[in-house]
């Protein structure tokens, strides 16, 4: 019986030290930040993937989204990566639902590991999060925004129409 339990505690330990990120960047990565607008139609969509920043977003009364992508410099990448693992990204767990919110906008980002593991955390209003979740949480969002935000001047693709606005 000690046996058993000394296997399925290591098999335990082994699976959950598996499931973290790893403390130095993997080659092979994806980000990916999805920012909805509930029912409204907008949406705000990145993804960093390949040494490429992807960002769509769609707004007000526009038909298409705007559209742009940069090569991205692997020094800020891992500066953002490290912002992941500094907050535990792997450990940010949702507070329990006390209801639904109907028509509720959401934020999701996503982060994979050599296409084997991945981490997902929601938050909005159904899909709540408090305490250091929280502040966890916002710390990898506004890391994300704010890396954006340096490589919106490098954009190398821009399709985006002015229609409808």
């Amino acid at each position: 019986m000690k046996l058993f339990l000394i296997i399925i505690s290591s098999l335990f330990f082994v699976l959950s030290c598996a499931a973290q990120l790893p403390k130095e960047m993997p080659e092979d990565l994806i980000i990916s930040l999805h920012n909805g607008g509930g029912m409204t139609r907008s949406y705000k969509k990145i993804r960093i993937d390949g040494g490429v920043l992807e960002y769509s977003e769609l707004t007000g009364n526009r038909e298409m989204p705007g559209k742009w992508s940069a090569k991205i410099i692997g020094e800020d990448l891992a500066r953002l990566y490290k912002v992941f693992v500094e907050n535990r990204f792997d450990m940010i767990k949702n507070d329990e639902r006390k209801g639904i919110v109907h028509d509720a906008g959401s934020e999701n980002i996503s982060i994979s590991v050599r296409k084997t593991r991945s981490f997902h955390v929601t938050y909005g209003k159904n899909s709540p999060l408090s305490g250091n979740n929280l502040l966890r949480y916002q710390a990898v969002s506004r890391a994300i925004y704010e890396f954006v935000s340096r490589y919106q001047d490098r954009k190398t693709n821009d399709s985006s129409t002015d229609k409808g606005q």
